[in-house]
């Protein structure tokens, strides 16, 4: 793995322990894996953060409230959590 590609996998993992510990919101976790999903295709990488983008934007544009969407989205995103732990992130 290149070490930029480390790089943002790793702070794609600590946006996900920032929002479970209630140190930001989702759309702030969907901003960064919507950026690291760009950086991580022009870098050639096998992990894709599409899907994740999408299930917290559909999140987002819900009228739940906050906490309600910080409970969805971690639960979307569990599955990579457990993809980014595979990789020794």
């Amino acid at each position: 793995m290149k070490p930029l590609e480390r790089r943002i996998l790793e702070n794609v993992f600590d946006a996900l322990d920032r929002l479970f510990d209630h140190n930001c919101q989702v759309e702030d976790v969907h901003d960064l894996l919507f950026a690291s999903n760009i950086a991580l295709k022009d870098l050639g990488s096998s992990v894709c953060l599409n899907d994740y983008v999408n299930s917290l934007e559909s999140i987002i544009k819900t009228n739940d409230s906050n906490e309600l969407k910080r409970e969805l989205s971690l639960e979307e995103t569990d599955k990579l959590r457990f993809i980014l732990n595979d990789l020794q992130i």
